[in-house]
């Protein structure tokens, strides 16, 4: 757990690797299926004339797949630590506008100002070094683009004594010992736990180098969706 813990890349490559096959079946169950309509609404920000959007922990495509949807000007590449999880994105995309690309979200092989937005959906907490994680973001982005990113980032400290904290400290470990890895959704909970509340969240943006910061709250103030503009 300690490695996890510390979010060393390649202990969380190894996790993602071995719950790829059940990770979308499992995020429907412990979000009962919300989590895509939080997708679906978040790529509406994206910019109407964007061409480039990268996908940072693309994961099994879900982010893309509503970007590609929705824009269909748009090229999205998927960035992930594991080789099986790009597999899984690239078999349900099946589509010439998607690429996947096996990569370090904090050291991206991307050239400055490429990007003409960044999806990053539940990934942020996973970083190594938070700071490191949203510079590369913004390095990325052209000037005025655009970061999307949803993440656990609960408003209140108590947010383990409501319905939702209850839910994550007992049931997704419990969930995850009955369909999957017991340690990753074990590691999930504690991650939370981890995680800079959003005004820390905005305050790191800003430092990274993006101009101008909003979010907004979801599933009780749970979950956070952050726009960045750079």
């Amino acid at each position: 757990m300690i490695p996890l813990l510390s979010h060393h890349p390649r202990a969380i490559e190894r996790m993602f690797t071995r719950i790829a096959d059940r990770y979308d079946l499992l995020n429907r169950i412990l979000t009962v299926g919300l989590d895509r309509i939080w997708r679906q609404k978040a790529v509406e920000c994206l910019p109407p004339d964007g061409r480039l959007v990268v996908d940072i922990g693309v994961g099994t495509g879900d982010f893309a797949f509503y970007a590609l949807q929705r824009y269909p000007q748009l090229f999205v590449l998927g960035v992930d630590l594991s080789e099986k999880m790009l597999r899984k994105s690239r078999a349900k995309l099946n589509s010439c506008r998607y690429f996947g690309l096996l990569a370090d979200a904090l050291n991206l092989p991307l050239r400055d100002q490429c990007a003409d937005a960044v999806l990053c959906g539940f990934t942020v907490r996973n970083f190594e070094n938070l700071h490191r994680g949203l510079s590369e973001m913004a390095r990325i982005l052209k000037p005025g683009g655009r970061a999307l990113i949803l993440e656990f980032a609960p408003v209140s400290p108590a947010w383990h004594r409501s319905l939702y904290g209850l839910l994550v400290r007992y049931g997704v470990p419990l969930v995850g010992r009955l369909f999957s890895e017991a340690m990753a959704y074990r590691y999930l909970s504690l991650s939370i736990k981890q995680m800079e509340p959003p005004d820390g969240v905005t305050k790191a943006l800003i430092d990274a180098g993006f101009r101008s910061v909003s979010y907004g709250v979801l599933a009780f103030g749970f979950v956070v969706c952050f726009l960045a503009i750079r």
